[in-house]
């Protein structure tokens, strides 16, 4: 075997290693996100309340407000390649049953001052903790009134 049929099957075998990696692409966010489960530790959804967010912005500068379960939330958040970090959200102090204010708390946890992973497909969005809980977003439409 020459050295050029050498140099050309080296080539075709490993590609990758003459390729630059890219960084993860950023998701798209902008519009309303209906929360449609997680695993969250010390929480489960409760019927009648779920979370609801919406994102505007773009680029890595975004806004997001929402409810997550009798209380309204809002806050900044920076999106940076697939990595969605959440300033420190405020809410709404309305008093809530046990286990609604259960599903609030998790969920201010899980997203104020927090960086997740963001892993976008289709309509569904899967926002990743760092100790590795998930919360799953769809994308939902509102009609105007």
């Amino acid at each position: 075997m020459n050295s050029f049929s050498l140099a050309a099957l080296l080539l075709l075998a490993a590609p990758s290693a003459f390729a630059q990696t890219q960084p993860p692409s950023s998701p798209d966010l902008l519009g309303n996100w209906k929360v449609v489960g997680w695993t969250l530790p010390g929480s489960i959804p409760v019927r009648g309340y779920i979370p609801a967010l919406k994102f505007s912005g773009a680029g890595q500068s975004w806004k997001m407000v929402g409810k997550v379960g009798c209380n309204f939330i809002n806050g900044p958040a920076t999106l940076k390649n697939d990595q969605l970090t959440f300033g420190v959200l405020v809410s709404t102090r309305v008093a809530c049953s046990v286990a609604v204010g259960q599903q609030e708390t998790a969920l201010l946890k899980a997203l104020s001052g927090q960086t997740l992973t963001a892993v976008r497909v289709a309509d569904s969005l899967t926002l990743i903790t760092k100790d590795g809980s998930e919360l799953n977003i769809r994308r939902t439409t509102l009609q105007e009134k």
